[in-house]
Formats: structure tokens, sequence, C-alpha cells
């Protein structure tokens, strides 16, 4: 496996949209935190464990301060990632971009499988983490960015 094909549109894709199905529109600085916080492994096997309980992104980074030292980093070289994911989502009609929104575009995203035994095991790790992610998603979005210590 070579590293620069590792997170790649594809996946990316899959992240996007198993975390903006549980939004009607979602601002589109936090559509830019799917992918640093879903492409992350070792954050998204934690996350999806049924016995874990997450009080908010603060409890999150504060019990793993581990998985966030390098969030910046991560933040900004899957910005462009980020970006071509959403304009990708956006030409396959599944949101639409609008007032520095997101908008969900429902019934063609319960088109997407999100089941598909093809979609493999970190497509699977990846959707099962996101309703958690999804919920964190819901706070303020300057605070979201202070909390996950994102330069901007």
């Amino acid at each position: 496996m070579k590293i620069e094909n590792y997170n790649n549109v594809g996946i990316g894709l899959v992240a996007l949209l198993s975390v903006v199905r549980y939004f009607e529109d979602l601002d589109y600085t936090k559509a830019l935190l799917i992918q640093p916080l879903l492409l992350h492994n070792p954050l998204v096997n934690y996350v999806k464990k049924s016995n874990v309980v997450i009080n908010g992104i603060e409890d999150l980074t504060l019990s793993k301060v581990e998985y966030f030292l390098n969030y910046n980093d991560r933040y900004f070289s899957l910005l462009p990632l980020s970006i071509n994911t959403i304009l990708i989502a956006d030409k396959m009609n599944f949101l639409k971009l609008e007032d520095n929104k997101v908008v969900v575009n429902q019934s063609n995203i319960e088109t997407f499988d999100f089941n598909d035994k093809s979609l493999g095991i970190r497509a699977k790790n990846i959707i099962s983490a996101s309703e958690r992610i999804s919920q964190l998603l819901k706070e303020d979005s300057s605070e979201l960015y202070f909390k996950l210590r994102v330069e901007v």
C-alpha cells in the first residue's frame, strides 16, 4: 500500500457522505473538519466502539490527547482532499453549496449503499464512527476550531 493513495477521493467521499447524512445543512467550515477526523484510523477505531461515551469535542480531545496532537497538520494536509470531495459530492448531486453551507440532498444520499461490503473494512469503520462524529459537529464552528487547535 502506498501512502499517497491511502487517503483518496473515494474514501473521502464515504467519510463526507456518512456524516452529512445526519444533517439538513452544514456550515462549510464544519464540513472541512470531517476528513481529518474520519481519515485518522486510531480516532475512528476509538469512536466507533459502542462502550465509549463522548460528551463533546472537548471531552474527546482531553481524553485522547494523542489523537489530536497533529490535528492542525492533518487538517491542512487534507484540506485539498476535503475541498475536492465536497466539490465532487456537489457534482454528483449528493449536496449543494449555498450561502457558505453544504445543503444535503437526502433523497440522493439515501441511494448510497453504506452497507455495501465492497466498500471495504476501512470504509465500514468510518461509517460506524460517523454518527458520533456528526454529533460532535453540532457544536459551534468557532468553538470546534478552537478546541481542535486549528490555526487559521
